[in-house]
Parts: C-alpha cells; structure tokens; sequence
C-alpha cells in the first residue's frame, strides 16, 4: 500500500515522499484535527491532504479518501474535519525554506483514530454514559441450599448518563433509568427504576485553620456533600417460604465525597439517609418498612481512555417494619459487600464489549424462610453497549 502511495504522491509536485521515524516503526503520524488542513490536487485530479507545521518544518500528507488494501482509494473519508483547497501549492518553496514531506494518516477528532487507510475507529469510550445488557455465569451458593452453585445472568442498564456542570461549584450529576439484574436457577431479581445522585466540589472551605508552630500556614478543610436517591427499586427472591418480593418505594441518602477526582467522573464516598419499602412474601402477606440506610462505596475510572473501571460497595440497611414479622420483631438487618471490575476487550462499530467479573457476598434477616447467614456470589460476563462515546477531557 504504501508503495502506491508514493508513486501516486510523486504526480502531485509534493515529491517523493520522506520517511518519518514513526514511518519506520509502523506507525504514520496523524494531522491535528484542530489545526487547518490543505487541500491540493494532483496531474491526475486526486485530491491529497496537506498539514505543515511551520515549528516542526514538516508537511504531513494524505489521501482525501479511504483506502483498500492495495493502497487505492475506496470511499469518502469519515469524521475527518474541512479542508481549504490550495491552489498555490509550491513544494519546491516550501522544500527552499526547510520543510520536509512526511506521510502520515488523516485527522481524527478526540477520542476516535484512524489506521494507515483512513479507517476511522473510537478508542475511548465513557462507560458512565451508555446503554448496556449483558450476560454472565454466577456460580453462587444459595441461603436455603448450600449446595447449590449453578446459575446465570442477565443485567441491563437501558439510560446510564452523567454530566459535569463546570460552573462556580463544579457539580457532577449521575442518571440511571431502569438498571438491574435477573438470574436463573433459582429465579431472582434486582432492579431499580430510576437513580440519581450528584457530587459537588465546594471551593469556599467549611473551615479554614492556621497554624502557627513555625511560618504561619493555612489548612482548607471541605466538606464536599451531594445527595443520593433511588426510587422504584424491586428485589425478588426465592426461599421455602415462596417468593418473596420487596418494593423500594423511594430512598433519600447525604453523600459525603472522601476523594474526587479531577472531574468527579471517579470518587471515594459515604452516604446514608432513609427510604421507605414494602415487601410481600407467600402465605405471610404484606408489610411496610421504614429504612435506615448507608453505605461506603468507591468508583474509578483507572486510565484516561476510559478503559478499566472498578467499584467497591459496603453498605447496611436496617428496616424498621409497622408489624413484627420473624420472632416477633419489628427490626430487621441487611448487610452487603461487592466489588466489581470491567474493562473494554473490543469494540463492535465502535460499541465496546466488556468483559466484567465480580465478587460480593450478603447477610440479612429480613426474608422468611432465608437462615441468618452470609451468601457469596462470584459473576464472570460480558455486557455490549449501545452507545458509548468518547470520556469528556
């Protein structure tokens, strides 16, 4: 391909082409997709793409086409931004002056890249804003019968969206519509409606202390609060009782961010605050609870490109129920712990494919039927999103 490429080039007056150090190791350099670009025609009435870099004195040149494997040109180029054309194009000037011609690969703007043909593809991707199902195995060892261990999955996220406000508070906020899981053998399911939640990073301290033990210092403490809240949550699970089915009506919890990171894409938090639910188990009826709940949880973005994610979450509930259930009781405890890792493997039409694995493990009293005791959970899967683009910078 590259063959042609310089007979063809040599037509244009731009000359035989240079060879960059990149060129060598296999990698054309690209254009800046903020910086003008060129266009001139050859004998042949081909249009080429020119770069130059009055700094650097290098012209970066390209096909203003896609190319097939033998280096011709295939189809328009896409996601590629304008070019002025240049009919006053003069190599040998330019060559006068010190520049050098130098192959390289069309621009491409943030977060997409192009191959040595032109091909345009995503290469980072933002998991904190898309649509996603997946499936997984989840070997687990169930409450009521420990020896079971075979299982499947399926989670779903059908509007995952977050957004920075860059304003004098810069202000992070998280939307999530109809987000769960289902598993098979036995039946059960986790699934919350709508979630919304929002980090802020005060600039103005809660407390300023000075220091006086040698030269004065000043300390900034902040107090980075936000607010959490869920509503039209819905858990279904198995016990030899029945089914047993819990309505989380809606939950209200005060964050506090322990750790931000720079955009407040990643953070390190506690919460708690109440909710209100309803659970209702075969052959025991129905029965309302009001619910003390929080939580410490941590969610990163490990790289810029936005391709490894973890998450860490340690919570307890503790539901306070309008009539006794189990010995009489009017209180109930629920205690949880899960950590998740996902990463992009591939992309299909620049959709990622992720590949996730999780551990976490459970205890609670609130279910009849279900023994007092920790359940552990392993899950290995994958989940495809629909729409995914590029991590805001």
């Amino acid at each position: 391909m590259r063959v042609s490429l310089c007979a063809a080039i040599a037509a244009i007056g731009i000359g035989l082409p240079a060879t960059s150090e990149a060129d060598r190791h296999g990698a054309l350099p690209m254009m800046d997709h903020y910086q003008p670009v060129h266009c001139v025609r050859d004998k042949e009435n081909q249009v080429w793409r020119l770069q130059c870099d009055a700094a650097a004195k290098t012209c970066l040149y390209a096909a203003n086409e896609e190319l097939d494997a033998s280096g011709a040109r295939s189809k328009p180029l896409e996601r590629a931004r304008s070019c002025d054309f240049d009919d006053e194009f003069d190599r040998a000037k330019l060559e006068a002056n010190g520049f050098v011609m130098v192959a390289g690969r069309v621009d491409a703007p943030y977060g997409w890249t192009r191959d040595e043909r032109n091909r345009v593809f995503q290469v980072n991707f933002d998991l904190r804003r898309r649509l996603y199902f997946g499936a997984s195995y989840t070997p687990q060892k169930i409450l009521d019968n420990p020896l079971e261990s075979k299982r499947t999955s399926a989670d779903f996220g059908l509007f995952v969206f977050d957004y920075l406000d860059e304003g004098v508070t810069p202000t992070r906020h998280r939307i999530r519509l109809l987000e769960g899981s289902v598993h098979v053998e036995p039946f059960s399911a986790e699934i919350t409606v709508a979630h919304y939640d929002v980090s802020r990073r005060f600039l103005d301290p809660l407390l300023r202390i000075t220091t006086f033990v040698g030269r004065p210092q000043r300390h900034d403490l902040r107090l980075n609060l936000g607010l959490w809240t869920e509503a039209g949550g819905l858990e279904i699970h198995p016990s030899s009782q029945g089914n047993s089915t819990i309505w989380k009506h809606a939950t209200a919890q005060i964050t506090l961010d322990l750790w931000q990171s720079e955009n407040l894409d990643s953070f390190a938090r506690i919460r708690t605050g109440m909710g209100l639910e309803g659970q209702y188990t075969d052959g025991t009826g129905y029965r309302s609870a009001l619910v003390a709940s929080s939580a410490f949880e941590i969610d990163a973005v490990l790289d810029d490109d936005g391709f490894h994610n973890v998450r860490f979450e340690f919570g307890h509930d503790a539901p306070r129920y309008f009539v006794p259930f189990q010995n009489g009781q009017n209180f109930g405890q629920r205690l949880r712990a899960k950590l998740q890792y996902e990463a992009i493997i591939l992309a299909i039409n620049d959709q990622p494919l992720t590949l996730k694995f999780a551990a976490g493990g459970e205890k609670r009293d609130d279910i009849f039927g279900v023994p007092d005791q920790w359940a552990f959970v392993m899950d290995a899967g994958l989940r495809f999103s629909l729409w995914a683009p590029p991590r805001a910078r």
